[in-house]
């Protein structure tokens, strides 16, 4: 309802980036970095790595501006840990695991899976002691934080106020002032490119990248080399029927329904009528289906003939389950009672779990079995091959029948996506000593329980700075767009000044009229609803500009304001809400700034765009 506030308050979630306090993200350093890796940020003595940005990030591609949002929200969340440490709140190793055990992601039937736990670990991290520091890091940022949350009083003045604020309407056009019109008298001199080259050369270099190759080894392709006879795939599956299904069963019924709480008489009146019904089913067996569409009192199936379709164990309430599954097909049973009233079964159709239908299933259940003992000992061996010959994969593929396959450049923060070139471990490798300053292959990395591989780096490019001759242009393309926007936004200005003047209205092309509202903002980005509702309606029309982002610049004339509507007790509930967490917002944050001038913060870099 007040979106306006929600989409524009600085929550406390957004302070602390992607804490989120669910325990399965990353954290700062959840990896060494290689030491002669250029950090992005220092908090005191704690480096923030562009590895730690890509974390945050989980893969996601991102602009320049998202990046340097997360590296603000890391440095905070270093802040706020080393203030943790100071006052020596460190959880307890009861206190780590019960947050361990907690996380749904490690659940199984309500309970904790170490197995699902191990996967994880194994997936995603070095090791236990890697994710548990990340989580006891999310427990200390808990306690820091907790203190801002829901403990803001707002008083009812306040509350009536923003009230009729954010439920205030104006009606507005605009006009366009683009730099286009601006560009061709813009002129930008040799010297100029020169100089702005100069003084921000961090933004012309082509970033560091490696271009790696690699064998992967998986469970799967192992598996498919396995050879299983039918005679093997039948003798398990007699043996194992229960893992490959259940049997079901087909039955038609006809039921007489009566009230579970229903007087005995009642009750043994409804079941009288079923006997006399089961008798004339009796009778004639190959009218249960015509005598089921005019009797039987259930909804779902009485126009099907009484049919229920194919149902296994545990589908039906018992007394039902129970006569279903004791009869032959074509058998039809005695009345029976349940909580629904009285039912008279047919079976119509038995399907069992034969090896036929499961062959396929049991064949591969199979070659998986066999292929875990055959998977240990390949990628025992692939890793012995990778250290005999440590400055080539050619030897180690032919060996295994593996292929070597070749990965794009790319920088330190890897593919997004990519199963391989984005994980986090193969990153590390890849960019450790061994691998990318020896050129050797690395050990066997595991992506998964079943899945590793080994790498090389196979061509390196160091950072590189582009001379100015290389990005002359496009150093005048953008110095020319900024003088453009700026001469844009300086026409723009007057224009504003002469329209509240009363000069030149007329010679204007307005666009359509639209209603907006800091509730309702109707496509208007922020910045201009704030000029629009900064602005002086005390004589309409009013007029309020705002340059954009792109370097436009947009005029608004406002020719109506209507107060707001009185705002109903859930609304005003939700903007307590809202207003009492934009005032915890606000002192955490003076708390975050005395932090940052206890706690000496270095900006190094700032994180490349992708």
């Amino acid at each position: 309802m007040f979106n306006f506030v929600q989409n524009n308050q600085t929550a406390i979630k957004v302070i602390l980036g992607a804490v989120a306090l669910t325990f399965v993200g990353f954290g700062v350093g959840s990896y060494t970095a290689a030491v002669d890796e250029p950090f992005l940020a220092k908090v005191g003595d704690n480096k923030i790595f562009a590895r730690d940005v890509e974390r945050q990030l989980e893969g996601q591609p991102a602009n320049a501006a998202t990046r340097q949002a997360v590296l603000e929200n890391l440095i905070r969340q270093q802040l706020l840990i080393a203030a943790a440490e100071r006052n020596g709140i460190t959880p307890s190793v009861g206190q780590l695991r019960q947050a361990i055990a907690t996380i749904p992601t490690f659940q199984e039937n309500g309970k904790f899976s170490p197995a699902r736990y191990a996967e994880f670990i194994k997936s995603r991290y070095r090791s236990a002691e890697d994710f548990e520091a990340d989580v006891r890091r999310d427990l200390m940022l808990q306690t820091q934080i907790t203190p801002y949350l829901n403990t803001h009083f707002v008083s009812s003045s306040v509350l009536a106020r923003m009230g009729a604020l954010f439920g205030e309407s104006r009606e507005v056009r605009e006009v366009l002032i683009t730099p286009a019109g601006f560009a061709a008298d813009v002129k930008i001199d040799d010297a100029a490119i020169k100089a702005y080259y100069d003084s921000n050369k961090t933004r012309y270099q082509e970033p560091e990248s490696a271009v790696i190759e690699y064998v992967s080894l998986s469970l799967d392709e192992v598996a498919a080399t396995q050879v299983v006879s039918d005679a093997e795939a039948q003798a398990y599956f007699d043996k194992h029927k229960a893992e490959f299904g259940s049997e079901e069963r087909r039955v038609s019924h006809i039921l007489l329904t009566v009230d579970a709480a229903a007087k005995p008489e009642a009750k043994a009146a409804v079941k009288a009528q079923a006997e006399a019904l089961l008798q004339q089913v009796k009778a004639n067996p190959a009218g249960f289906a015509a005598l089921a569409k005019t009797r039987s009192q259930d909804p779902g199936s009485a126009e099907l003939g009484g049919d229920l379709g194919f149902f296994g164990r545990g589908a039906m309430v018992k007394p039902f389950e129970e006569a279903a599954f004791a009869l032959q097909p074509g058998q039809i049973s005695g009345v029976v009672e349940t909580e629904f009233g009285f039912h008279i079964l047919k079976l119509d159709e038995v399907k069992a779990v034969d090896f036929a239908g499961q062959k396929a299933a049991v064949i591969e259940k199979l070659k998986r079995d066999k292929a875990g003992a055959s998977y240990r000992a390949q990628l025992e061996k692939m890793g012995d091959l990778a250290y005999q010959q440590p400055d080539s994969l050619q030897a180690l593929a032919e060996q295994l029948k593996l292929t070597v396959k070749t990965g794009p450049a790319m920088s330190r923060s890897g593919i997004a996506g990519d199963a391989v070139l984005g994980n986090a471990k193969v990153l590390e490798a890849a960019y450790g000593d061994d691998v990318l300053k020896k050129k050797h292959n690395s050990e066997p990395v595991e992506l998964s329980a079943s899945n590793a591989v080994v790498l090389r780096v196979k061509q390196y490019q160091p950072q590189r700075q582009k001379p100015l001759a290389e990005v002359q242009a496009q150093v005048r393309a953008e110095l020319t767009a900024r003088e453009a926007a700026n001469r844009a936004e300086k026409r723009g200005l007057q224009l504003v000044a002469d329209f509240k003047a009363g000069k030149g209205l007329d010679g204007q092309s307005w666009g359509a009229l639209r209603k907006v509202s800091r509730r309702a903002a109707n496509g208007m980005a922020v910045p201009e609803l704030r000029a629009v509702f900064a602005a002086n309606v005390g004589k309409l029309p009013a007029f309020a500009g705002a340059r954009r982002d792109n370097g436009d610049y947009v005029i608004y004339r406002i020719d109506s304001v209507d107060k707001a509507p009185t705002a109903s007790a859930p609304e005003l509930a939700q903007l307590k809400g809202v207003l009492g967490e934009m005032s915890a917002n606000t002192v955490l944050i003076s708390y975050l700034d005395e932090l940052r001038n206890r706690d000496k913060v270095m900006i190094s870099q700032q994180p490349a765009d992708q």
